[in-house]
């Protein structure tokens, strides 16, 4: 198949054509009479007027009207010669579509299979880079321009190690972040799981650190009320005991039944502890209600 093919031509009869409004002079004076007889600046409508000016205007609208329509079918009348030329270059032009469609599709196919090539030597290339710098081939922004056949390869291999590098920045970045993250939650015995995720996610350090501060406070929260009412729970028990039963000198016997309930020893044992150990037994022994006393050595 010969790739010239000879230009079509076409040769079209066109004469200017004249349109003039003969009676022109004439509309335009009785366009002015009817603006001067109706016009009003100001105009003042009452109940009583309401229903002349309607008629007043619904003749104005005609007269408008008419204009618009003998407009029109000039128009309609004007335009059949260019309506039909318009037509036969289209027939024309659908023709030639014939021969342009499947061709135009095979050269797209082809084209689009070249496209898709060059993508992939580009995404093992970029694949070769993102591994040298430990990042995830999926965090490439792929840049539709590197696909031209013009792009000069440096250039496109550069802008792939920058968004490596910056990647990588990021990536190290994260890891020192989430190291500081477990350190903080650990130390407030909190789980890091949740804010290093909060980190992953896109949360900056500074309000994950907020929202660490914050949970460890609602924990300690939960914890003095948890501890408050388990006192209240010992209380409550001590007291309904105290009203069921009475101490007879070692023992809690039941007021009405006699029967021995409990019965206490004295225990003497020594500890070795630090100062914040024996507060805490001190305050073990206090929660569970144990009398007991204390000396220094």
């Amino acid at each position: 198949m010969t790739n010239a093919i000879a230009d079509v031509s076409s040769h079209v009869e066109f004469k200017p054509a004249k349109l003039k409004l003969t009676n022109r002079d004439a509309i335009m004076d009785r366009a002015k009479e009817i603006r001067d007889q109706f016009k009003m600046d100001n105009p003042v409508i009452t109940a009583e007027n309401l229903a002349g000016n309607k008629l007043v205007l619904r003749d104005l609208k005609k007269q408008k009207k008419l204009l618009d329509e003998a407009r029109l079918k000039v128009k309609r009348e004007y335009n059949k010669p260019l309506d039909e030329f318009t037509s036969d270059i289209k027939k024309a032009q659908s023709i030639i579509d014939e021969a342009i469609n499947p061709l135009e599709i095979a050269v797209n196919d082809v084209e689009e299979k070249q496209k898709q090539e060059r993508k992939q030597r580009i995404m093992d290339v970029a694949t070769q880079i993102f591994d040298q710098y430990e990042v995830d081939i999926n965090d490439l922004e792929f840049d539709k321009h590197w696909l031209n056949k013009t792009y000069q390869k440096t250039k496109r291999e550069n802008e792939i190690i920058a968004q490596a590098v910056q990647l990588r920045k990021q990536k190290d970045q994260l890891a020192k972040d989430a190291e500081a993250v477990n350190n903080l939650a650990g130390g407030r015995n909190l789980d890091p799981e949740p804010f290093i995720q909060q980190l992953q996610n896109g949360i900056p350090l500074a309000d994950v650190t907020q929202n660490i501060d914050a949970a460890a406070k609602q924990a300690e929260q939960r914890k003095e009320q948890q501890e408050r009412l388990e006192i209240a729970r010992k209380a409550q028990e001590q007291a309904e005991l105290e009203a069921k039963t009475k101490k007879v000198g070692n023992k809690r016997v039941d007021k009405t039944t006699g029967e021995v309930v409990d019965e206490y020893r004295t225990f003497r044992f020594t500890a070795k502890v630090n100062i914040k150990q024996a507060k805490a037994l001190v305050e073990f022994l206090k929660n569970n209600g144990i009398e007991y006393e204390t000396e220094a050595v």
